[in-house]
């Protein structure tokens, strides 16, 4: 009875009460919050790096400007949750839902997106450099000004998905299913699109020089004033495209 009251009394004093996870991961008291409820919370400019947010609900979150370097984020639902400048080096997002969300200008190299779900996606300027988003859906993101270079985006799905003036020296696109892709005026020397399926994409403009379509079907599409200097079309398809000379191939 005596310990009872104890922890009463304890509880009832201001400052003791037990804190929340939100409140925990803001005072940098736990560094995990595995399949956490946190949809709609605000963890702005919070440093919160390396902290394992697997499994959490964080729909409509906010992390605007926050430090997240090695945070994990794998399987998450952050549907329109807001990353715009925040520092994601090395983060993980494996399998996530990040539909709707925000990158804008968010530091994102050598981050991890296999397998993740980017649809609608605004990642405006953001940095990606070796970025991997492996076999992820892609489908209508804006990546537009955005460095990708030497990332692996290999088997992902680019369906109405923006690239305009972005930076992707070599990276790989091999094996991607492309369709009405904007790749204007893109600066992609070295780049692999082998085994790709391309249609309806745009590569106005595009510096291509010595990348690589082998085997790739690439149809509809335009490649007008485009830098194709050594492009590598081993076994590839080309069907109704126009070309860097203004033919229709």
């Amino acid at each position: 009875m005596k310990s009872l009251l104890a922890l009463a009394i304890v509880l009832a004093l201001p400052g003791l009460a037990l804190a929340g996870p939100y409140e925990d991961l803001l005072s940098g008291a736990r560094k995990e919050c595995r399949g956490c409820d946190l949809h709609g919370m605000s963890f702005k400019k919070a440093d919160l790096s390396g902290v394992d947010f697997t499994g959490a609900n964080l729909t409509a979150a906010s992390f605007h400007r926050a430090i997240l370097k090695g945070a994990i984020f794998n399987h998450v639902n952050a549907d329109a949750a807001n990353f715009n400048l925040t520092d994601l080096t090395g983060a993980s997002f494996v399998g996530a839902t990040v539909t709707n969300a925000l990158f804008y200008e968010a530091q994102l190299s050598t981050a991890k997106f296999d397998g993740a779900n980017l649809k609608g996606a605004r990642m405006q300027h953001a940095r990606m450099t070796r970025l991997s988003a492996v076999k992820a859906d892609i489908d209508e993101a804006v990546l537009s000004d955005g460095r990708l270079n030497s990332a692996n985006l290999a088997g992902a799905s680019l369906m109405r998905t923006n690239l305009l003036n972005a930076s992707l020296g070599n990276t790989n696109f091999d094996g991607t299913v492309m369709d009405n892709a904007n790749f204007q005026s893109v600066k992609a020397s070295g780049t692999s699109f082998k085994g790709a399926r391309i249609t309806l994409t745009d590569f106005y403009g595009a510096d291509l020089h010595d990348a690589d379509f082998s085997n790739a079907s690439v149809s509809g599409s335009r490649f007008t004033t485009a830098n194709m200097q050594d492009v590598k079309t081993d076994g590839a398809h080309f069907t109704n495209n126009f070309m860097a000379d203004g033919q229709v191939q």
